[in-house]
């Protein structure tokens, strides 16, 4: 008898994270996380539905993880859901946003299974290959709050997060991350879009 393969769901294994609620801006550990990432230059597109959307680089950090998701399934009987789109926004010059794509994968992922799915990806890439990155990022303070509406509106959010740190004496990258709860989907409404805005101490 075949035994069903269970599907992990990290925003419930990690749910202090994903898992933000509306309420005032907090204080949150990051534990130790394994991410793809890419870096960009870019222009952003802001009404894309759900999280920006690159302008003129192709974004390919999904598919590298979509293809582990294969590997994990078929090697070692792990599955996983897709997790949340994340960007780290750098700098603004411009029209231009230095930024990092970032997508929160399992622990078991090995360089061997990430140089797989490079491969994997890198043969569907018509003369594009953006470099990608399997990075651990080690457990760190930030200050963050759930901001519910359009991402072009997590201004606000920010600057209240910035304020509450500063209230509270601590000292902030320049950076900023933003993650991106809701599906990339039209049917849902603006309104109700959730993003998370978060800020590393140091």
């Amino acid at each position: 008898m075949q035994t069903k393969v269970i599907t992990h769901d990290h925003r419930k294994i990690h749910k202090e994270i994903y898992g933000e609620k509306p309420g005032p801006v907090r204080i949150q550990r990051m534990p130790q996380l394994k991410y793809i990432i890419q870096e960009m230059n870019t222009a952003y597109h802001m009404d894309w539905a759900g999280r920006p959307e690159p302008v003129d680089q192709q974004w390919i950090v999904w598919k590298i993880v979509n293809q582990l998701k294969h590997i994990t399934k078929t090697k070692i009987d792990y599955k996983f859901k897709l997790m949340p789109h994340e960007i780290i926004w750098h700098e603004m010059n411009d029209n231009l946003a230095t930024a990092t794509q970032v997508m929160q994968v399992p622990d078991c992922i090995t360089d061997e299974m990430f140089e797989e799915a490079q491969r994997n990806v890198a043969k569907n890439l018509k003369g594009q290959n953006p470099k990608t990155k399997l990075i651990t990022a080690e457990s760190v303070l930030c200050v963050q709050k759930l901001h519910v509406g359009h991402y072009r509106e997590t201004k606000t959010t920010l600057l209240e997060v910035i304020q509450f740190a500063e209230d509270q004496g601590y000292q902030m990258k320049k950076s900023h991350r933003e993650i991106y709860l809701t599906p990339a989907m039209r049917c849902h409404n603006p309104s109700t879009w959730k993003t998370i805005v978060s800020v590393e101490l140091v």
